[in-house]
């Protein structure tokens, strides 16, 4: 696995293209080295249970940390805030999460020639 591929959001297959162009966008295609990661229909659907994850785990660890660090008394501040915590880490990590599908599934599956041929693939523009 890749950590700097996925710190960076940057191709984990030749390291320099920039693989999001926005918070919610799912990479087709490197632009640099051209490989194509949408190697199935679903490919990026087991993103899911790693997002959820970390996502769990943010909120549930803003728990103990606003009860026994900050000291607040208030269940209901609790909850909102880790409500709050669990919508904008979720939202945020999402790329992430399919920075850390694609390194798996390449470490899995190594990159091969037919990956980088357009084969019945839409290409980014």
């Amino acid at each position: 696995m890749n950590l700097r591929s996925i710190l960076t959001l940057q191709c984990p297959v030749c390291g320099r293209g920039k693989l999001f162009k926005s918070l919610l966008d799912t990479p087709e295609q490197c632009p640099e080295c051209k490989y194509y990661f949408m190697r199935e229909s679903g490919y990026y659907l087991p993103h899911f249970p790693i997002a959820y994850l970390a996502t769990a785990g943010a909120a549930l660890g803003t728990w103990p940390l606003l009860k026994y660090v900050v000291g607040v008394k208030s269940d209901n501040i609790i909850l909102t805030v880790m409500i709050i915590v669990g919508l904008v880490f979720g939202v945020w990590s999402i790329r992430y999460a399919k920075m850390i599908w694609l390194n798996i599934d390449l470490t899995i599956h190594p990159p091969n020639r037919e990956d980088y041929e357009q084969r019945n693939r839409k290409a980014s523009s």
